[in-house]
C-alpha cells in the first residue's frame, strides 16, 4: 500500500478514485439511439432533447406543459404530462434505447405539498422500473451540485468528496441525493446508470427562468448587494453534450461534477456589469451577515411562499457558501471543453427578450 493511501486510511479520508479513461471520441449513433428525454421543456432537458434532435435522433419529449417550440427547432416527439403520472411513465419509454431524466421538482424553499418526495424520489422510482420494463439500455440521470460537497480553492471538492453541505439541506437537496442513490445503485441485467451533477446552467432559452434568474436580476438594478459566496458556472451547451456523451461513455453507477469555472457571487455581478451595463454599483455582504439574514427568511418564508417560493434559510446560506468543486473527471472522461463564462452568461442576458415561439 502507498504512502498516501496509507494516510487516507488512517485519517479518514475518502479512498482516491481510480485515473478516469479518458473519451475515445464516440458520440451516440443516431440512427441507433432513439431518446426520451424527461424535463424536455425545461431548461437543461430541453438543451439536451434538441441538440439530441439536431444530430438526428429520434426523441421523445416529456414536458409537464405543452413545450415553447422556435422557429428552426428540430422535430421532437412530445409528450405531455409529469412523473406522478405511472401509466404515461410506463408508455413513454418503449421504443426508446436511452433515457436523458432531468425533470425534477427544483426549489431551495419550503415544501408543504411534498412534491420534492412525490417527484424527485417517487417519479424517478417509477421511471427506473419503466426503464427496465422497456429494455432500456442507459439511463442518464440529470443531479446537481447539491449532492456533492464544498472544497476550497487549494482543494475543490471531488465526486468522491464526502457531503458537507448540511447549511443548505433541504425537501430539494434531501431528495436529489435520494433520487441520485436510487439511480446509480439501479444494476439490472441490461441497464446501466451514471448521473451527472451540473453547476450553474448559464445559456439561452431558460423560459421559467431557473438559474440564469440570478443574471437576470443583476442587469436590472442599478445596485446589487451580494453575498460573498459562490458556484462554478457551465454552459448549457457542455452540459448537453454530457449527457448526450454520457449515453455511451463514463463508468457504470458513476457520477460526474460538469461544471466550468468557479465564480464568487461579486465577480459574476462584475460580469454582469461587463456586458449589460448594470449594476452600476456592488456591494458585498460580509459572512457576519448570514444569520440574521438566515433567520428573518425562515420567518419570512411562510408569509410570501406564494409570491418567493424559494426563500428560505437555506436559500440564504447557499448565497454565503464556496462551492469549490473539481470537474476534470468529468471533462477527461466525456471529452469537455468549457468556453469563457461571459460568453455564457451574455446567451442568458441576450436571449431573455428575442424568443420567436411557434407554439
Amino acid at each position: 500500500m502507498s504512502g498516501a493511501a496509507l494516510s487516507r486510511l488512517v485519517h479518514g479520508q475518502p479512498p482516491a478514485s481510480p485515473a478516469p479513461t479518458p473519451w475515445d471520441g464516440r458520440e451516440p449513433e443516431p440512427s441507433d439511439w432513439p431518446v426520451l428525454v424527461t424535463g424536455a421543456g425545461g431548461f437543461v432537458g430541453g438543451h439536451v432533447a434538441r441538440m439530441l434532435a439536431a444530430a438526428g435522433h429520434r426523441v421523445r419529449g416529456l414536458s409537464r406543459r405543452p413545450p415553447a417550440i422556435r422557429l428552426g427547432d428540430p422535430p421532437i416527439e412530445w409528450l405531455v404530462g409529469d412523473l406522478r403520472d405511472a401509466g404515461l411513465l410506463r408508455r413513454a419509454p418503449v421504443g426508446c434505447r436511452g433515457i436523458v431524466h432531468a425533470a425534477s421538482w427544483v426549489c431551495l424553499g419550503l415544501d408543504p405539498r411534498n412534491l420534492s418526495q412525490v417527484i424527485n424520489v417517487d417519479g424517478t422510482a417509477r421511471l427506473l422500473d419503466a426503464a427496465i420494463e422497456a429494455g432500456i439500455e442507459r439511463f442518464v440521470y440529470t443531479s446537481t451540485l447539491y449532492t456533492l460537497a464544498a472544497g476550497t480553492p487549494d482543494r475543490p471538492a471531488d465526486e468522491s468528496t464526502e457531503w458537507n453541505l448540511e447549511r443548505v439541506e433541504s425537501p430539494y437537496t434531501r431528495t436529489k441525493r435520494q433520487a441520485e442513490h436510487l439511480v446509480l445503485e439501479a444494476h439490472p441485467p441490461g441497464l446501466s446508470t451514471i448521473a451527472l451533477c451540473p453547476g450553474m446552467v448559464m445559456g439561452p432559452r431558460d423560459g421559467k427562468p431557473t438559474s440564469t434568474m440570478i443574471v437576470r436580476t443583476l442587469a436590472r438594478h442599478r445596485l446589487a448587494i451580494v453575498p460573498p459566496g459562490g458556484i462554478p458556472i457551465v454552459d448549457a451547451g457542455v452540459v448537453a453534450t454530457a449527457h448526450i456523451r454520457a449515453l455511451v461513455a463514463g463508468g457504470l453507477g458513476t457520477r460526474y461534477a460538469v461544471v466550468g469555472p468557479y465564480l464568487s457571487y461579486p465577480d459574476l455581478a462584475a460580469l454582469v456589469h461587463a456586458i449589460a451595463g448594470r449594476p452600476r454599483v456592488i456591494l458585498t455582504l460580509s459572512d457576519r451577515w448570514q444569520a440574521p439574514l438566515g433567520l428573518a427568511a425562515r420567518c419570512a418564508a411562510p408569509l410570501v411562499r406564494r409570491w418567493i417560493p424559494d426563500l428560505s434559510r437555506q436559500l440564504v446560506a447557499g448565497g454565503f457558501l464556496r462551492l469549490h468543486v473539481d470537474g476534470r473527471r468529468a471533462d477527461v472522461v466525456l471529452g469537455l471543453e468549457h468556453p469563457p463564462a461571459a460568453g455564457s452568461i451574455a446567451a442568458s442576458l441576450g436571449d431573455a427578450s428575442t424568443a420567436a415561439v411557434v407554439r
